[in-house]
């Protein structure tokens, strides 16, 4: 090994040492729900619901786009909000999962991209006199199954079922139900062929 890689992977282990590691700590320390998890990056894990993590899920890529500006944040704002994190999943960062009162699954097994986000809401009444603090706020259960792939800058929105296998494409913007062993990409997301 010569002396500048020598020096850069010194540098890469203090930074892990002095900074990402306290990151991580911060984050937990902010987080009303507590979470076991593999952190490679912080997790911000909020509110009144429940959130459920399996076994050997991380959070954070090493070396990966915004892995020492950003954190992966968690969100289950009321009392019957549910997250659930299935075993073997890997997230890599900036995943945003909020539920606003409704169940949001992935299953095991599944391989998750940067910049992820998931919501069960439209969390505003789209009627514009009722915007803030309107009744008709439309709510669905998000379920992602086993084994799905999905690429950087996905949007998964409320009511989405995404089968067993599927790959959702990167910059994808998910709006219905998307059968399994599929590859689907675009905005909205669509069928590109079957696996």
């Amino acid at each position: 090994m010569n002396l500048s890689k020598a020096i850069w992977r010194i540098k890469e282990k203090l930074i892990e040492i002095l900074i990402q590691k306290n990151r991580i700590m911060f984050y937990t320390i902010l987080s009303n729900i507590k979470i076991k998890a593999n952190k490679f990056q912080p997790v911000l894990a909020n509110g009144e619901g429940k959130i459920k993590i399996g076994n050997n899920v991380s959070f954070g890529v090493k070396n990966s786009q915004d892995y020492y500006s950003k954190y992966s944040y968690l969100h289950a704002r009321r009392k019957e909000s549910y997250i659930e994190i299935g075993d073997n999943c890997w997230l890599n960062n900036n995943a945003t999962i909020i539920s606003d009162g409704k169940n949001i699954i992935i299953g095991k097994n599944c391989l998750i991209g940067t910049n992820l986000q998931i919501i069960d809401s439209d969390f505003h009444d789209l009627d514009p006199q009722s915007r803030f603090g309107g009744k008709n706020i439309i709510k669905k259960d998000v379920l992602i199954e086993e084994n799905v792939f999905i690429g950087n800058n996905v949007t998964i929105l409320k009511g989405v079922i995404i089968g067993k296998n599927s790959v959702i494409g990167a910059s994808s913007v998910v709006t219905k139900r998307i059968p399994e062993n599929c590859i689907v990409g675009g905005n909205p997301a669509k069928v590109i062929k079957r696996i």
